[in-house]
Order: C-alpha cells, then structure tokens, then sequence
C-alpha cells in the first residue's frame, strides 16, 4: 500500500485536470482568434476590390513594377559622353566580385560619423590643434611704460 494520503491524491487529481481544462480553453481561443483573424485580412482585400480605386492603384502598381523591372534587367547607355551606362546586377556582380576577392582584406578606412574610431581621432585632432596654438601663440612682450590694450569682448 502506498503511505500518500488520499486528500493528497484528490487533490493532485483535480488540479491535473483544471490544468488539461485551461490548456484546451487556450488552445481553443488561440485557434479562434488564427481564424478570425486571416479571414479579416480576406474581408480587406475583397473591400478593397469593390472600391473603384482600388482597380486603377491596382493597374498603376503593375506599370510601376513592369518599369523598375526593365531598370534592373535591361543594359542601357545612360550619358555616351560620360560613358555612362546602366547593367543588370547580375552582370554588374560578375565585373566586380573578381576584383573584389583579389584584395587582401583588412581595416576599413572608412570612417563612420559618430563612430568610437572617429570620435577618437576628432580629439586626437582637436588635442593637437590645442597644443599648437600653446606652442604658437606666445603672449606679447611688455616694454617698460608701454601698456596693452586689449579689447572687450562684444555682447549680443
């Protein structure tokens, strides 16, 4: 015989299945919510057909598309006096990847604006600008009974 005590099994029992019931309460929302959710994106669409704009935005997004499709495909001299022309990417890929993976890589020398690397070097700058105007700039020598005349400095 076992040494549990039978409350204590009652007990167990019964919060085993107020846990199964809530899993399938969650389940049973979660799947509701799924389906009344795509089927309200559907309703979207089918309102967007009925509206009357909706077919010339439609036509209007299929010319914009057909265009940029032409850009990306089609080689086309641009400017023949700056011997300018546009290639596929494809193409463009092909020219450039051979040249690109014949350079050894290393440090970039780009500098990225408000990056660490910059915002150490601009101090470094301004640091050295500032010991340059110490060694630089020497105060003006007084002579016996000359005075100095210095300027007050403006308000606004």
């Amino acid at each position: 015989m076992s040494d549990s005590n039978p409350e204590d099994n009652a007990q167990s029992r019964f919060a085993a299945r107020v846990m199964i019931v809530i899993a399938l309460m969650v389940f049973v929302i979660s799947v509701a919510l799924v389906l009344y959710f795509s089927s309200s994106g559907e309703k979207v669409a089918e309102n967007m057909v009925e509206d009357g704009r909706a077919v010339g935005r439609m036509k209007n997004l299929a010319i914009v598309v057909d265009a940029q499709q032409k850009l990306v495909k089609e080689a086309v001299v641009v400017d023949q006096a700056k011997n300018l022309v546009r290639i596929p990417v494809k193409e463009g890929m092909k020219l450039v990847l051979p040249s690109l993976k014949s350079k050894k890589a290393g440090a970039t020398k780009v500098l990225v604006p408000g990056s660490p690397t910059q915002l150490k070097q601009s101090q470094a700058a301004g640091a050295a600008t500032k010991a340059k105007a110490k060694d630089g700039a020497k105060a003006p020598e007084k002579k016996e009974g000359a005075e100095t005349k210095t300027k007050a400095p403006e308000k606004k």
